[in-house]
């Protein structure tokens, strides 16, 4: 593939991503330039006009203009940074998330577009096309998260979040446990002293050696896994209680759906998987995105019932005091 084949094919990818994107507001007759913006901002919530230019190599006048139209149309709103005056932040409008941006996945159109009748070559088709997508973009790549444990990444603290703590001492866990995004296994080696049987997945192999090494030095059945959490089914197995300790905020709008669609495939009816995450309450700043009540609640709109979402504490390294979060109770119907 030459240069000339790559561009062709990614405008007639761009295409079909536009064709699928609901568009209430007239988005598709804006600028290209404006697009990208809209585009950079989704990627990254929570930016600033500086950080979106130094992103995309506009000029900071054109993301100021952008910007506005993108404010005036309702997609992105903003909100000035009281630590440092002139500073402003800019966030995607929850309605343009989860709820109707990502609202259906795209293979059929994708499909269509490749001339693929076959239902098990669509599948290999977005799954490679989704493969490309995190290379690029290093989201959720085994490479991104083995990078992080070069040092101490921030959501490793040595000890299991109080949250979740709360939760086990109260007997909230039950049956069969699995942990998504466990890194170094704190939350499920506490699951395994309870006596359930566990697994911990997450996708940094340098994370689950040392929970496989802690489990062994404190005597608790619990095995752990490398794998995708947006791939649970190739586990399969059955679990009655899952965890989500700080992975959901890290997902983008169509990895939310995909998550909901995995875990499904993992929790029978009744099964209940108890959500931690960043919160919208928490400052705007650099990090993950904060998410909404209302985005979980889109989430898990279909297939589950969301029975509570409560404000919690998320213990983390960067943040002396904390980070404020959701708590959230979802049971599979």
């Amino acid at each position: 593939m030459d240069g000339f084949e790559l561009y062709d094919l990614a405008r007639k990818l761009m295409r079909i991503g536009e064709d699928a994107i609901p568009d209430p507001t007239g988005m598709r007759q804006m600028s290209p330039g404006v697009r990208q913006i809209m585009t950079n901002v989704f990627e990254h919530p929570d930016t600033s006009i500086a950080e979106i230019a130094d992103r995309t190599g506009f000029p900071a006048s054109h993301v100021e203009t952008s910007v506005a139209t993108l404010r005036d149309r309702g997609a992105v709103t903003t909100e000035a940074d009281p630590a440092h005056p002139g500073r402003m932040f800019v966030r995607p409008v929850a309605r343009h998330r989860a709820a109707n941006r990502a609202a259906e996945r795209i293979d059929e159109r994708l499909a269509e577009a490749a001339g693929i009748q076959d239902p098990g070559q669509a599948k290999e088709l977005v799954q490679t096309l989704e493969k490309l997508a995190r290379r690029l973009t290093d989201a959720l790549s085994p490479e991104h998260f083995n990078a992080r444990y070069s040092g101490t990444p921030p959501w490793e603290t040595g000890r299991p979040q109080p949250a979740l703590r709360d939760l086990a001492e109260a007997g909230a866990f039950r049956g069969r446990v699995l942990e998504v995004g466990c890194g170094t296994g704190e939350v499920a080696l506490m699951a395994a002293a309870l006596g359930l049987p566990t697994v911990g997945i997450d996708p940094a192999s340098t994370a689950i050696e040392v929970a496989r090494r802690k489990a062994r030095e404190r005597g608790l059945e619990a095995r752990f896994l490398v794998g995708n959490a947006l791939e649970l089914g190739d586990l399969d197995e059955q679990f009655d209680t899952v965890l989500d300790c700080g992975l959901f905020h890290v997902f983008s709008d169509a990895e939310r759906v995909r998550y909901a669609d995995t875990l499904a495939t993992v929790m029978p009816p009744d099964a209940r998987l108890f959500l931690l995450c960043f919160s919208d309450r928490h400052p705007p700043d650099i990090g993950p995105r904060r998410v909404s009540q209302d985005e979980i609640r889109a989430t898990f709109a279909n297939g589950w019932r969301v029975d509570s979402i409560e404000p919690a504490m998320l213990e983390n390294n960067k943040y002396v005091d904390g980070v404020l979060a959701w708590l959230a109770t979802i049971t599979r119907t």
